[in-house]
């Protein structure tokens, strides 16, 4: 029951390109997708990382959200996401914010 309940909260995704891309086992890739995060999502980063340092928590989030980049579905790290590049750490923050918003909107 709790899978079947996670899929239904977390069926909002989007896909977005890097500018820079993520290098993965020598394979650079551009396009990611990424999925409104669930409260479960939430709680989970704010375990790893206070909501009171927001890059960190953003990062520990993302983490949990991203579905794919390229063809690589994880699992995903912090330290996977630590390769980014500022301007596509900004792509990838945006689309977060995109999926909050559109989820406010359902």
């Amino acid at each position: 029951m709790t899978d079947e309940l996670e899929n239904k909260t977390n069926n909002l995704t989007i896909v977005r390109q890097f500018k820079h891309g993520l290098t993965i086992a020598g394979v650079s890739h551009k396009e990611f997708e990424i999925h409104e995060a669930s409260l479960a999502d939430m709680l989970d980063a704010e375990k790893i990382s206070p909501a009171s340092s927001p890059m960190n928590f953003n990062a520990e989030l993302a983490v949990r959200q991203l579905v794919r980049v390229g063809d690589f579905t994880g699992p995903f790290t912090l330290n996977l996401l630590k390769r980014l590049r500022p301007a596509d750490w900004w792509t990838l923050r945006d689309a977060q914010e995109e999926l909050g918003a559109m989820g406010e909107g359902e």
